[in-house]
């Protein structure tokens, strides 16, 4: 007798968003709603369960004070994703695995699955997340970088006469206001230094084969034009692998 299929809400829980969707095992996966994590109030994770009252719930959260909200309203159906959850199917070769986010881990688990090794993971968020897979698929390090509101609000923060700015890819590096002067500084240092750091990743790895450079997060949009590598703009990565996830620990063998 063939079981139907679960299906899983998925919950990308991120320092300065808070995405989710609801997918059988086998996908797609597409993106139900997102809020500012700010606004991810006890009473609104609440209200997120009730709507969900039967889904296996398979969370990536890097906000450890939500996790108490999310443990209350969603009981023994949630699974909290880290590095020792069975349905990981990573291998590391990382002297600390309980160390990397759980967004990382799931991304990782996304391109894994998917025969994206070895690779470069570069999330684009509040910070800027490298995470690395091998030529045999492990997990084997990476790089963390302030990401692009971050380096706003650092330089904005460190300045008494700079004005507020909203950041947008510059007309021209060389400026002819303060505000497209923050903008190309910022901008540039950010673009650039996506480049350097995927540049002295590949060449921290084997020559061959050449790395998958898989791109995700809000921010991913800002580099599409400017590096010079090819590479895959995945936007939905981590929810991929929550799904990967999931699939591997509910999902009755056929």
């Amino acid at each position: 007798m063939r079981t139907s299929e679960p299906r899983f809400l998925l919950i990308d829980a991120g320092n300065s968003r808070l995405k989710w969707a609801t997918a059988k095992s086998r996908g797609p996966v597409h993106l139900d709603g997102e809020i500012a994590t700010r606004d991810a109030a006890p009473g609104w994770i609440a209200s997120l369960a009730r709507k969900h009252p039967a889904h296996p719930v398979i969370l990536s959260c890097v906000v450890p004070k939500l996790r108490p909200a999310f443990r209350r309203a969603f009981g023994k159906r949630l699974v909290d994703v880290n590095s020792a959850v069975p349905g990981i199917g990573l291998h590391f070769n990382y002297p600390k695995p309980s160390e990397i986010g759980a967004d990382r881990l799931a991304a990782a688990v996304a391109a894994q699955a998917h025969g994206y090794f070895p690779a470069i993971i570069v999330a684009c968020g509040t910070a800027t997340a490298f995470t690395v897979l091998d030529a045999k698929g492990s997990l084997c390090g990476g790089a963390i970088a302030p990401g692009l509101q971050a380096q706003l609000a650092a330089l904005l923060g460190a300045t008494a006469q700079l004005p507020a700015t909203t950041l947008r890819n510059p007309r021209s590096a060389l400026a002819r206001s303060t505000q497209d002067a923050i903008r190309a500084g910022v901008m540039l240092t950010f673009q650039g230094g996506v480049k350097e750091i995927i540049q002295q990743l590949r060449n921290a790895l084997p020559a061959k084969p050449n790395p998958h450079i898989l791109l995700t997060g809000g921010n991913a949009r800002h580099l599409t034009e400017h590096l010079e590598v090819p590479f895959k703009l995945r936007p939905l990565l981590v929810l991929e692998g929550l799904l990967i996830i999931g699939a591997r620990l509910f999902t009755p063998p056929s």
